[in-house]
Order: structure tokens, then C-alpha cells, then sequence
């Protein structure tokens, strides 16, 4: 009878352990048996939109010159400045307004918004040789963030200093998937051009890898969906303790089986 017991459990043991293997993986159809190569997509900057926040600065062989550009700093919060500076700097830049603009000194109202980060630091450049001898421009969003939520270990806002932060990147930051998460229903929200979209992603497929989703844009939501387990308070807990909980009763029984005989 004990004999019978104990391989049942070892039987549920093994059954629950393969079935919670299989699903924590990602990209199933990768060949893991040898060395595949392919071609990578290029990672695309991300365009500037109304309401970024561009951290600017300028340098440039006439200091007192450039250093005019550089007071974009004039408030500690996020707060828009109302009226007339509409466009001016706020928290960490140079808030673009609803029409796609900024506001400079002496160059005055700048477009921004349809750039990419590279395209609109090129941009500056010009305009300010006109001005400066031998600008050196940098550009960057200083707003950047992607929130995380759902099925993940830590959901949470991410903050993040340049704009090349990629899906899979944001999901380890996170605190990876639960272990109920469902990899291939995830999905990503994503607000571009007065739209919004939601894009369906797969992580059980290493196409995401190739897809022009997988490099993230400000503002971005990704959305995990938890599984069916998910729905009872202690179901998690459960799945993550069910292996250990069943190898140490098996081994417990196979104890009291070995002193009993």
C-alpha cells in the first residue's frame, strides 16, 4: 500500500515538473541542438511626440554663447507652464507643446515632433551654426518610460535614460513572468500619432525578435495575461511549491517504506 503511494506521488511529481518546464519557456521554436543564425532587425529610433520632454544641450568654442540654451531646467515638476510659454522647459527639458514645437532662445519655436532623436539633434546643429562656432548638440527624452503590468514579478513604471530599451529587457526589470503567465498573450499598448494600438505579442515564438514591436516607445504599456491558476488567491504559491512539496513527501515515504520493511 505505502509502496503503491509512493510511486503515485513520485508519478504526480514528475507530471507537475515537465508540465511547469514546458510552461516557463520561451521561444519553443528555437533548435537548441545547434547554432542557428539569422538577420537581425535594425533598431529604429523612436520619433519624438507631443508632451516628450527633451533634455537638450548644448556646448559649443563660444561658452557665454551656448550657455543661454542651456537654462531649460524651470521647474522641478512636470507641471506645464500655461499661456504663452506653453512650450517652454519644464522637469529635465524642453516640453514639446500639442502643435509639435519647442520654444529656444533666440531660435524661438523649433519643430520636434516627427524627428527621431539623431534626425532632430542634426537639425539643432544647423540652426544653431548660424549662431555658434562649432555646436555639439545633445538630445534625449527625458520622460521616457514603459509601464509593466499583469502576470510579471514586480509591476512597475520603468524609467529609463535613453530610448533603446527592448521588450524583453522590460519584462526582466520587472521581475520576469509568473509562472502562470501565459507567453504567448501578452500585449502592448501603444499610443503613437493621436492613435492607439493594441499588438497581440507572443514570447513562445523568437519572431518577436524580429518584429518592429520589439523595441519599446515612450509611453508603451505591456499587459501579461496570468492563466487560468491565476484566478484563486493561493494559486501561484501553489504551482511554485507543488514540485518541492511532492519530492519531499516522496522522499518521506520512501523513508517510513525502508524502516517499516
Amino acid at each position: 500500500m505505502i509502496k503503491n503511494l509512493f510511486y503515485g506521488l513520485l508519478l504526480i511529481f514528475l507530471v507537475s515538473s515537465c508540465a511547469t518546464n514546458k510552461n516557463l519557456t520561451y521561444f519553443k521554436d528555437v533548435n537548441r541542438s545547434s547554432i542557428t543564425t539569422e538577420t537581425a532587425e535594425p533598431f529604429i529610433p523612436v520619433t519624438i511626440q507631443p508632451q516628450d520632454i527633451l533634455a537638450i544641450n548644448i556646448s559649443s568654442l563660444n561658452p557665454d554663447a551656448s550657455a543661454v540654451y542651456n537654462h531649460g531646467v524651470v521647474s522641478t515638476n512636470a507641471t506645464t507652464v500655461t499661456g504663452a510659454s506653453d512650450a517652454t522647459a519644464v522637469a529635465n527639458g524642453y516640453l514639446v507643446d500639442k502643435a509639435g514645437n519647442i520654444q529656444l532662445p533666440i531660435l524661438g519655436n523649433i519643430k520636434a515632433a516627427g524627428y527621431t532623436v539623431p534626425e532632430f539633434k542634426q537639425a539643432l546643429t544647423t540652426l544653431l551654426s548660424k549662431y555658434l562656432k562649432e555646436p555639439y548638440v545633445t538630445v534625449t527624452i527625458s520622460n521616457f518610460k514603459v509601464t509593466v503590468m499583469g502576470d510579471v514579478g514586480s509591476p512597475r513604471v520603468l524609467r529609463v535614460q535613453n530610448d533603446r530599451l527592448n521588450l524583453t529587457d522590460a519584462i526582466t526589470l520587472a521581475g520576469d513572468l509568473s509562472i502562470t503567465a501565459v507567453r504567448s498573450d501578452i500585449l502592448l499598448i501603444r499610443e503613437q500619432n493621436g492613435k492607439r494600438s493594441y499588438i497581440p505579442i507572443n514570447l513562445n515564438s523568437k519572431d518577436i525578435f524580429n518584429s518592429p514591436y520589439y523595441y519599446l516607445k515612450n509611453n508603451d504599456i505591456i499587459y501579461v495575461t496570468p492563466g487560468k491558476y491565476k484566478s484563486t488567491l493561493a494559486a501561484d504559491n501553489f504551482s511554485r511549491n507543488l514540485g518541492l512539496i511532492g519530492g519531499i513527501v516522496s522522499l518521506i515515504i520512501l523513508g517510513v517504506s525502508l524502516i517499516t520493511r
